[in-house]
């Protein structure tokens, strides 16, 4: 109640003066009775005159007008305790922003529509306790109305206010006190309006800052994009370069191989021709051998036109036989002719010699028919 009558001087002082000016209208009874003419304050707080034969019960009157300001009280509280209501729920919700504020990295879009819908809710709020405010201005001019009623009242009293001085003394000392508990509570409650308007500030500061830092990420995702594509351009202008390159080394390779092979064709062509100029040496070398072997040829016996021998000769380098003998005789070949036959070759030494030195061979063999 005391917290009640500190927020609300005004219309407290206003309900302690009507009653003051009741309780003089009470006291007023206690003096000698005229047929003076009453005045009963109605709840429109309109003057009625009451007929001199109708006497009102002054305790009714009392009853009637502190039931009045009972309710503008309670209705006066009530305001209060919805407006203290409406403060809690602003600072729950600015809590519950403070709070998304540490979510606003990962949530940056969704927190800068909530802090938005958080706004509006406060303009929402501001403009409802500005509709309180124009209540409570209404409810003062009501109440005021009440005070210019006690003060006719207390007009037509003027016998009673030597008694009621120290009453209303007290209770204008009692006004002054809680007026200025009620004035320290206002400027707390201003401060406090202030410290939520700071928060406020700094919460839309925060936003801002968001916004600047989801700008900058922004940005800099779209230079990180643009260097990939960048760096993608490079790798597959560096593949093209390096595709070019491998078909070029390929194609290199190709004609490298090309010309191998044609080489070695080359060479096995020119190597063939040398075998077979080669075959053809060793066949007249062998055949001079052989020739030479048949101008030896020496036998008194009678030889068949049938009979044969290969001769087998062992030489040096300079045509000396080192070793001779018969293989592979016909049947006509008889011993005689075996020996003479190896006789022939011992005469015919030394052997000729090679063409060319490669075609030399330790051992020869050919066939010997005289």
């Amino acid at each position: 109640m005391l917290e009640f009558i500190s927020r609300h001087p005004v219309a407290v002082s206003s309900a302690l003066i009507l009653h003051f000016a009741l309780a003089i209208v009470i006291a007023g009874d206690w003096w000698p009775k005229s047929e003076v003419a009453r005045v009963q304050l109605t709840p429109s707080a309109e003057q009625q005159m009451v007929a001199p034969t109708r006497i009102t019960q002054p305790m009714q009157t009392f009853a009637v007008d502190q039931q009045l300001v009972q309710q503008q009280l309670e209705r006066i509280e009530q305001e209060e305790n919805r407006r203290l209501e409406a403060q809690r729920r602003l600072a729950e919700e600015a809590k519950k922003n403070e709070e998304r504020l540490a979510q606003l990295k990962r949530q940056q879009e969704t927190e800068a529509r909530k802090a938005e819908e958080a706004r509006k809710q406060a303009d929402i709020e501001r403009q409802r306790q500005e509709a309180e405010r124009k209540r409570a201005l209404e409810e003062k001019q009501r109440a005021d109305d009440a005070k210019k009623i006690a003060l006719e009242a207390e007009q037509k009293r003027k016998l009673a206010e030597q008694q009621a001085k120290k009453v209303a003394e007290e209770a204008e000392r009692k006004r002054k006190e809680a007026e200025q508990r009620a004035q320290a509570l206002v400027k707390q409650a201003q401060q406090q309006r202030v410290a939520e308007e700071q928060k406020l500030k700094e919460l839309e500061a925060l936003q801002r800052q968001a916004q600047e830092e989801a700008k900058r990420e922004a940005e800099r995702q779209q230079a990180l994009a643009e260097e990939v594509k960048r760096q993608e351009a490079e790798k597959r202008r560096l593949e093209a370069e390096a595709l070019r390159a491998r078909l070029l080394r390929e194609q290199q390779e190709q004609e490298a191989l090309t010309r191998r092979l044609a080489e070695e064709e080359e060479a096995k062509r020119r190597e063939q021709l040398r075998q077979k100029e080669l075959a053809s040496l060793r066949e007249s070398y062998i055949s001079s051998i052989s020739a030479k072997v048949r101008e030896n040829w020496r036998t008194p016996a009678e030889v068949s036109s049938l009979a044969q021998c290969e001769l087998v000769i062992t030489q040096t380098p300079n045509g000396q036989v080192t070793s001779v003998r018969t293989e592979n005789c016909t049947k006509e070949a008889s011993a005689q002719f075996k020996q003479a036959a190896e006789n022939a070759v011992l005469r015919a030494q030394p052997l000729p010699k090679p063409p060319v030195a490669e075609l030399f061979e330790r051992t020869i063999r050919f066939v010997f028919k005289p």
